[in-house]
């Protein structure tokens, strides 16, 4: 939820299109990096020991499509990963890769933008766990960095009645994301809603492999959705998202209520995500019952 986008399949056609023109140019630069290789497989290792991000564990244990970049290709140590859902990197493992990290600006220009651009993304967003802070700082610091504060929501269980009533008012309708769901959908905006699945996913399949999901339908509509946008073991990243002209109206609860009853039910981990300034995603979290576990710095320059 660190970053929320209406996406299409356009985009996304244009994204796997890009891989697939860039995959030997990468090869070919790859070979000339010192200690840099991108994995080509899921791979769980020391990445995943201490990596306090979801999303980034959700890419190495293979649920999410992304980008693995390590300083090894068997027994990689550290390395950088692509969260494709949030157009986002963290830095992960070892702090002291100091080849790895040497390495990783000239990586970044040769290999990392090009990929970006030919997919539209301008900006080069990282975040790393303990001790990477001055890393990342010390590593980009001929860059325009940029910084914020990121706050993280998760639940205390014993503090949620997962039996609240689930409604979305008026004449409209929550409804489970689910198989009989999206073989039946005929919202005149369904992309909305299958788009997202795509770009986080890769596919509506894979969503319902690992995922869960809302939204709330107003007529011909879907309004508001909350899904899954990533899971790592029992923790669901949370991506929710209303439509412009329907927020303020109480479906962000909605949906978001009706996902948290679920992932109590399941002993599932909600993980909401948000920037401390968008006071909006702060007050929802905090209306819902979630309580602040901790907060990192997301780190970002122009491409």
């Amino acid at each position: 939820m660190r970053v929320t986008q209406n996406w299409d399949k356009d985009r996304d056609s244009e994204w796997n299109a890009a891989q697939v023109m860039l995959a030997r140019h990468v090869d070919d630069v790859s070979k000339n990096s010192k200690m840099i290789y991108e994995l080509r497989r899921p791979i769980r290792c020391v990445l995943a020991s201490d990596c306090p991000f979801p999303e980034a564990l959700s890419v190495i244990e293979g649920n999410n499509p992304g980008w693995i970049f390590a300083d090894d290709l068997n027994a990689p140590k550290a390395a950088l990963v692509w969260a494709q859902g949030i157009e986002g990197f963290y830095l992960v493992g070892d702090t002291n890769s100091t080849t790895f990290l040497a390495d990783l600006n000239d990586y970044i220009d040769h290999v990392l933008e090009p990929r970006l651009h030919h997919s539209g993304v301008t900006w080069f967003e990282v975040s790393g766990g303990e001790g990477w802070n001055s890393a990342i700082e010390e590593t980009f610091e001929k860059r325009n960095l940029e910084s914020n504060q990121q706050w993280v929501y998760t639940l205390q269980p014993i503090k949620y009645k997962s039996t609240m009533q689930l409604e979305a008012g008026g004449d409209c309708e929550l409804l489970k994301v689910d198989q009989h769901l999206l073989a039946d959908l005929s919202a005149s905006n369904s992309e909305f809603l299958l788009s997202k699945l795509d770009h986080f996913w890769g596919s509506a399949k894979a969503f319902l492999k690992h995922g869960l999901g809302y939204v709330v339908v107003c007529g011909e509509e879907i309004v508001s959705l909350c899904c899954s946008g990533f899971v790592a073991g029992n923790v669901h990243a949370i991506d929710i998202e209303t439509e412009a002209s329907y927020r303020r109206k109480g479906y962000a609860e909605a949906v978001a209520k009706a996902f948290i009853a679920e992932c109590v039910d399941r002993h599932f981990q909600p993980y909401w995500d948000c920037m401390a300034e968008n006071v909006a995603s702060v007050q929802l979290a905090e209306k819902l019952g979630l309580t602040k576990s901790h907060a990192y710095t997301l780190y970002s320059f122009p491409l």
